[in-house]
Formats: structure tokens, C-alpha cells, sequence
């Protein structure tokens, strides 16, 4: 299933419409990059969360996002910095792990 928000206005009406639960079904890039997370580190559990630090958007629309990870990786606790760019659609094209 994939989920996406057309523009800030819908992003707005699903949070405003479902509250917490409506925010959740528009943070599809947390979630990826999470998920990215698990695979690289071959970890089984990820528990914690994601905390963007820095973006730009490129002229040909692809974002760069810097993102700090801390919470538990296969129940120990765990830091993480992530570099993750996504094109104009959406998908990751490169990611880049460092534990801290």
C-alpha cells in the first residue's frame, strides 16, 4: 500500500481531520529512512525515533535530508546519523549510515 500526500493542504487536512493519527500517514519519509536503517545495520528490532536535522532541495527536486536516529537496535541502545536523498518521486536513491 503507499500513501501519498498530494501537496502541504492535504498533509493539513489529514493531521487536522485525524490529529496524531492523520500526522502518522503523512510522515512517509521518517519511515523510510527508518526502515533503510534496519536493513543496512541487519538489525531484526529498531525501536526509537527519527529526528530530521537539515534538508535542501535541489533544482531537480531531489531532497537531501540529515537525520539523527536514537532509540534501540536489536534491544541495545544505538545513535545514528543518516544522510538519505530521494529524487523527485519520492524513492531513496543513496543513504548513508554512521553510528555514533
Amino acid at each position: 500500500m503507499e500513501k501519498v500526500a498530494v501537496d502541504q493542504v492535504a498533509k493539513s487536512f489529514w493531521a487536522s481531520y485525524f490529529k496524531d493519527y492523520g500526522q502518522m500517514w503523512c510522515r512517509d519519509i521518517p519511515r523510510r529512512i527508518k526502515q533503510a536503517i534496519k536493513r543496512e545495520l541487519k538489525a531484526t528490532v529498531i525501536e526509537g525515533k527519527i529526528a530530521p536535522l537539515a534538508k535542501d532541495i535541489g533544482k531537480d527536486g531531489t531532497l537531501s535530508i540529515e537525520a539523527a536516529f536514537v532509540g534501540k537496535l536489536d534491544n541495545q541502545d544505538a545513535k545514528v546519523l543518516v544522510t538519505a536523498t530521494f529524487n523527485n518521486e519520492g524513492k531513496m536513491q543513496d543513504l548513508d549510515i554512521a553510528r555514533i
